[in-house]
């Protein structure tokens, strides 16, 4: 199964450089500009840009936040959100941030799930069509 990824970045070459090095270890990326594009929203995980200029991060994080995908600061320079990737960083780098972020994220939901009565919540992991 790949991990789905969708990308707001507003340098469009920064954007199409990301995708190119994710695809070529088999994840499935896409870019996206607008948040009215809800092909977001399938996402296993979002990359944003701290700074984008198009799409801001406040708005992506609360979006994220509302259907409960986890997010990855990127940047040029430290932010006070985590977790976060400064620019520039290698691909391992980013894999290993993504995976650590999917595992701690689907440890939080199954733990809120818990205590909600909700039962094992794993759309982190979900099967790609």
């Amino acid at each position: 199964m790949s991990v789905k990824v969708a990308i707001f970045e507003d340098d469009k070459d920064v954007a199409e450089l990301l995708m190119e090095m994710m695809e070529s270890k088999d994840f499935k990326v896409t870019n996206f500009y607008n948040l009215l594009d809800v092909g977001w929203q399938s996402a296993d995980i979002i990359l944003g840009d701290y700074r984008n200029k198009i799409v801001s991060f406040k708005s992506l994080q609360s979006e994220c936040g509302k259907r409960k995908i986890p997010l990855i600061a990127i940047s040029g320079a430290d932010t006070d959100f985590t977790p976060q990737l400064i620019k520039p960083f290698s691909m391992e780098e980013l894999q290993e941030t993504i995976l650590q972020t999917l595992i701690s994220y689907k440890k939080l939901m199954e733990k809120n799930s818990e205590h909600t009565g909700a039962g094992m919540i794993s759309s982190i992991f979900r099967k790609s069509s």
